[in-house]
């Protein structure tokens, strides 16, 4: 069964090339409105172990999403459900 990102608000600008899909490191926090917002992580890289112990999950961005604006919806997948 296909994993369903939960659709979670971005507290982060991102940009991207077409075409290719990518996964964005976050941390999710509540915000002072109620709704559940993601933060990306400061710094990227693979070999940032911090990045991983500090964060919650991955924002999945499709081949199609070139920018990620502040108050956009994104699609946000928990490490608990990619370790099945």
């Amino acid at each position: 069964m296909p994993l369903r990102p939960l659709p979670v608000r971005a507290a982060f600008e991102y940009r991207k090339k077409a075409g290719r899909r990518e996964y964005v490191r976050v941390k999710l926090v509540r915000s002072a409105d109620g709704i559940v917002e993601a933060i990306k992580h400061a710094q990227e890289g693979a070999g940032i172990i911090t990045s991983l112990t500090e964060t919650d999950g991955l924002v999945e961005l499709s081949e199609r999403t070139t920018t990620v604006e502040p108050g956009s919806t994104v699609g946000f997948l928990s490490y608990a459900a990619l370790s099945g």
